[in-house]
């Protein structure tokens, strides 16, 4: 999507200009293939959850949060890689202007969903969709920002427009410099308040929910409630509303990924669903179109549990671990014990180890046992809260390519840092 900018439309005069957000769902006529859609996301990812430990679980989905920063940033046209976000979050970015420009932003996205995941997971009964919430996650994702991102960006960099985070926009804008976008900023706060009062998780069930997190995708873009930041707000808002409606609440699949992936589609379908239909002199939605939306975003989301599937196949992921380990039992300088292997495919797959079965699952002395446990805890293959904690996974930056080599391709992980990794690593072919 490209920067906004204020309108050179003029503030509406007409009061009896009506807008509002109907239909909701898509009408019968279009329920039940979508029902099916949703019923099959929800098995799908309770399966994929169900695959993997639940520590485990965790530290994947903590870092496919980055991925989710990543191609969420994609989409609005701004390209890093993994190693450059990682680094962003430790407060170190590039001299390059625009390698920086999407570090911050990138972080600030990781940083947004961490808190707001945590939050949802903490209070069950708040309404995502209502208006403070939004605001809440438009101010938090600009709190992670430099000062300078508090004005619109474009081509030519920052300008004199200010975002104003959190707060309602209250000038008409526009996406492509000449026509508005969304309902007058006037409309605003009513047009909020229905789709608080719309969307609300709470009035839905089962697989309705899901339809309705798909619709208020649409809804929300098309409101465009801020100055600036509306798409990522968005994709964090639909992220949540899936979480809390008890979907991909581990986030072991991303939904960003596969918008991007498909970008000129998303554009597209998001574009083609804002036609209205004029109805006495109101705005209403196509209730066909809005039924199409919802089915390329079940696409979406189909297609990439179908992807996480594939790739945690548990033998598959066992095989990678292997394969590392004698990779890095030869490496010239941080050679590591090849028996390790066996110790992190157990953390792997029971998600927590004790320390004092390490010897056992070894099979080797409590000493040299240690020995290897130190060694994976320093390179953070392992990690441990306490010195007496139970091991669980670490998933370092340089094992990502080997352990998930389809989703950390040279494309995310950066050629650049692929090949420094191969140089250190000659063994590798």
């Amino acid at each position: 999507m490209k920067t906004y900018k204020p309108a050179k439309k003029p503030a509406r005069k007409d009061k009896n200009h009506l807008y509002n957000l109907s239909p909701v769902l898509p009408g019968k006529g279009n329920m039940g293939p979508l029902k099916d859609m949703a019923q099959a996301i929800i098995t799908a990812s309770a399966g994929l959850e169900g695959r993997v430990a639940t520590e485990t679980a965790i530290s994947i989905g903590d870092r496919l949060r980055l991925i989710n920063s990543y191609y969420s940033n994609l989409i609005e046209g701004h390209k890093t890689s993994i190693p450059d976000i990682e680094s962003a979050l430790h407060k170190v970015f590039s001299q390059d202007p625009e390698k920086k420009y999407a570090q911050e932003l990138c972080a600030a996205h990781v940083e947004t969903e961490r808190r707001f995941i945590q939050l949802v997971d903490a209070q069950q009964e708040c309404n995502i969709c209502d208006q403070q919430f939004l605001s809440d996650i438009h101010a938090a994702f600009y709190a992670n920002l430099p000062e300078e991102h508090l004005y619109t960006h474009s081509q030519g960099g920052f300008t004199k427009y200010p975002v104003h985070p959190g707060v309602i926009r209250d000038v008409n804008v526009s996406v492509d410099g000449r026509s508005s976008h969304g309902p007058d900023y006037q409309d605003l706060p009513a047009l909020l308040k229905t789709f608080a009062n719309t969307y609300d998780p709470d009035h839905f069930h089962g697989d309705e929910r899901l339809i309705a997190m798909a619709a208020s995708h649409h809804r929300l873009t098309w409101l465009h409630p801020f100055r600036d930041g509306n798409g990522r707000v968005a994709r964090l808002f639909s992220g949540l509303y899936l979480a809390r409606a008890g979907v991909n609440k581990s986030n072991l699949w991303s939904l960003s990924r596969g918008l991007s992936r498909r970008k000129e589609q998303y554009m597209f379908e998001l574009w083609a669903t804002d036609s209205p239909n004029a109805q006495k002199g109101a705005h209403h939605f196509d209730d066909d179109l809005l039924a199409d939306f919802c089915e390329f975003f079940f696409e979406i989301c189909l297609d990439q549990i179908r992807f996480m599937e594939d790739l945690l196949r548990l033998d598959q992921v066992e095989s990678r671990i292997d394969w590392y380990m004698e990779m890095r039992s030869k490496h010239p300088e941080k050679p590591l014990k090849v028996q390790a292997a066996k110790l992190l495919r157990a953390v792997f797959m029971r998600g927590a180890v004790p320390r004092g079965m390490a010897a056992e699952i070894l099979n080797m002395s409590a000493r040299n046992a240690r020995r290897i446990v130190s060694d994976l805890l320093k390179d953070n293959l392992l990690q441990s809260l306490t010195h007496r904690s139970p091991l669980t996974i670490g998933l370092p930056i340089h094992v990502l390519p080997y352990y998930f080599p389809s989703l950390y391709d040279p494309s995310v992980i950066g050629e650049e840092y692929l090949g420094k990794l191969y140089s250190a690593h000659p063994q590798i072919t």
